[in-house]
C-alpha cells in the first residue's frame, strides 16, 4: 500500500531529483524521491555522475566518431584480444 504525503525539498535536492528524472533513472518526481531514499543521497549523485559522463561520452562520439587506436598498437595485438 502506498501513502501519500507532502514534503518541501530544497533546490539542491530538486536539483538532483530533476536530474534522475532527465536522465531517464526515474519517471517521475515519486520515483526520483523513493530512489534517493532507497538508495541514499550520495549513490544517487554517483549514479547521476555517471550516467551523465557516459551521455557526454555517447553525445562527442556520435559527433566526432570512435577515437583512433594509438599507432603502436598492431593489428597482431588486436587479434590477441579478441
Amino acid at each position: 500500500m502506498n501513502t501519500v504525503i507532502s514534503v518541501r525539498v530544497n533546490n539542491e535536492l530538486l536539483t538532483i531529483i530533476n536530474k534522475l528524472i532527465s536522465l531517464n533513472i526515474a519517471k517521475n518526481k515519486t520515483d526520483a524521491v523513493n530512489f534517493i531514499l532507497n538508495n541514499g543521497l550520495k549513490n544517487a549523485l554517483t549514479t547521476i555522475e555517471t550516467r551523465e559522463n557516459t551521455k557526454k561520452l555517447l553525445e562527442k562520439y556520435l559527433k566526432e566518431g570512435l577515437p583512433d587506436l594509438p599507432p603502436d598498437l598492431s593489428d597482431i595485438s588486436i587479434e590477441e584480444r579478441e
